[in-house]
């Protein structure tokens, strides 16, 4: 047990390490020491800077609106889009890797549509779906629908057979096979899949915020740069960076409590 707390606590401290590393070099480009820093505010502006430009934002808010209705937009979009994508993909991948004639029917469509770079077709959910609310929803759907169903998938498929056919031998139902055999087995492979689409959700909802909209973090961002707002600019993308992570430790949170037994082999 001492092992793993000095192992945790060495983690911790490489992480804060990390953190404070990349905040000397900004520091170090944006800091003023009698000739001018080594990059102008326009293009980095300081730490010192960003952050009296965000206590000034959650002040006055930007273009109307509080900053918490933006970040409260953004959110809503993000959770909105992640919830309907993990609710329908993970069944289906699941399915797809238990069954040859689901995952050969499903299989290639997804595979087709893996590749292709969603953002190009916002445009056309545009025209299908109109300028509200649906379409934003719906390119992160696309964006991270295979991400999900093709990990679960994979999850299932990478079970040990033997477990499978000790559990049938022992008399259990195959529905008894899924729920205490592979779905706790494909658990780790799946929260992989979930969390890598976070990180792909927050560029998506960054996409899908620049056309059409009039409020968001990542439009708020976008806007600003229109202006040279630089400090604007960096609040948002940093806003933006925080809600990854902090999303990111909440699966990693939720995992270890779930996914709690020892080795979390397949």
């Amino acid at each position: 047990m001492s092992g793993r707390l000095s192992a945790k606590a060495r983690g911790r401290l490489l992480n804060t390490a990390s953190f404070a590393a990349l905040l000397l070099v900004w520091v170090a480009l944006t800091i003023d020491l009698g000739r001018g820093p080594l990059v102008a505010p326009l293009f980095l502006p300081s730490p010192q800077s960003v952050a009296t430009t965000f206590v000034t934002l959650l002040r006055n808010g930007y273009q109307g609106e509080s900053l918490f209705h933006h970040l409260g937009i953004s959110l809503m979009r993000f959770g909105l889009g992640f919830s309907i994508a993990a609710l329908l993909a993970i069944p289906l991948g699941l399915w797809m890797g238990m069954n040859e004639t689901v995952k050969g029917l499903c299989d290639p469509p997804i595979e087709i549509t893996r590749p292709m770079p969603k953002l190009a077709l916002l445009p056309l959910l545009i025209i299908w779906f109109g300028i509200g609310e649906v379409s934003k929803v719906v390119i992160i759907v696309l964006a991270l629908f295979p991400v999900l169903s093709i990990s679960a998938m994979q999850a299932v498929r990478g079970v040990g057979l033997r477990k499978v056919q000790a559990a049938l031998a022992l008399g259990a139902s195959r529905g008894m096979v899924f729920r205490r055999v592979i779905f706790p087995a494909s658990l780790p492979g799946i929260f992989t899949g979930l969390r890598v689409s976070i990180g792909l959700g927050v560029t998506m909802l960054v996409g899908a915020e620049m056309i059409a909209t009039s409020d968001g973090i990542a439009w708020m961002a976008l806007s600003a740069a229109d202006f040279l707002l630089t400090n604007v600019v960096l609040v948002g993308a940093l806003i933006m960076a925080v809600l990854g992570y902090g999303l990111d430790l909440l699966a990693r949170a939720v995992e270890n409590k779930v996914v709690h037994w020892g080795g979390r082999e397949g």
